[in-house]
Order: structure tokens, then sequence, then C-alpha cells
């Protein structure tokens, strides 16, 4: 994936975070909106709304795979890349800062017997970076392609968004 470079690292480590943040809550509703306009093929009930984006991800691509789209063919893949892409972000956000020193920090992960991991504010831009542009890749067949392929698939016009 081609990485648009929005925003620039300027060192501030808590402004990082909060982009990573903004970023990745943007996306996750980005695939909540996508799973409603899958909903025709499946229903994107209370119960899935409350799955994990992990679990999410998988599932919207196995219901764009159903679409049988050639526009959508890369879609899929695309989708479940997204997970490496969470996890990371949940190192970020779910890490406890454990030591600051000057120019990084040291970030225990939520997850038990995981070793400390050093971490940069260019590593926090670098991820938020990354989310706009996963954005870009799952809104843009959101506007078009998505809706035409349900409508041909199913017979109805999906919902734009939740």
């Amino acid at each position: 994936m081609a990485v648009l470079t929005v925003l620039e690292d300027d060192g501030d480590f808590i402004r990082g975070l909060g982009y990573v943040t903004m970023y990745s809550a943007w996306t996750e509703n980005d695939v909540d909106d996508m799973l409603c306009q899958l909903d025709s093929i499946k229903s994107f009930d209370e119960n899935k709304q409350a799955w994990p984006i992990s679990r999410k991800l998988k599932h919207a691509a196995k219901l764009v795979r159903k679409l049988d789209c050639v526009e959508l063919n890369e879609l899929p893949d695309t989708l479940e890349k997204g997970i490496e892409l969470f996890n990371k972000r949940n190192l970020f956000i779910h890490g406890t800062i454990s030591l600051a020193i000057e120019d990084f920090l040291l970030v225990k992960p939520g997850r038990p017997k995981e070793p400390l991991k050093k971490v940069t504010s260019k590593d926090y831009y670098d991820l938020a970076n990354e989310f706009c542009s996963y954005r870009v890749l799952i809104l843009d067949p959101m506007y078009e392609t998505i809706p035409r392929a349900v409508l041909k698939c199913t017979g109805v016009f999906p919902k734009r968004w939740c």
C-alpha cells in the first residue's frame, strides 16, 4: 500500500497518538458503513456490530467476495490487511508507556508476556498516515462500485451509511 504523508512528524508523541486514535476510529466507522452497504447480502445486526474490528474486516472480505465483481477483486485482501494495521494500533492505544526517554518511549503491550517495544513519535505519525491511506482504499469502492455490485447481486440498492 502506498502511504500518503498527510501528517508530518513534529516530535510530539501525544499529538501523534491522538492522530492514530482519530484515524483508526474513523476507519472502524468506515468498515461499519461498508457492512451496512452489504447488509442485503448478510444482515449487519447488533451482534455483528459488537464484533472486534478484526472479525468485522474478515466478514466484510467474505461478503465482498460473494459479490463476484471484477472491480472489487483486490478489496477482500485489502480488508484483511487492515487487521495488521489495527494490531499495530492496539499496541499504541492499549499499550502502557513504561519509560519516556528523550526521543523514544518504551511501551508495554496490552498482552501479558510480550516484550517492551521502543516507539518514536515518527512511529505514531507513520501509523496515522497508514490509516489515512488505508481509508482511501476502502472508502473509494463504497461510493459506486459496492452499491452497484450489491444491486446487481440482490436487486436491492444498499444503504449508503449506517
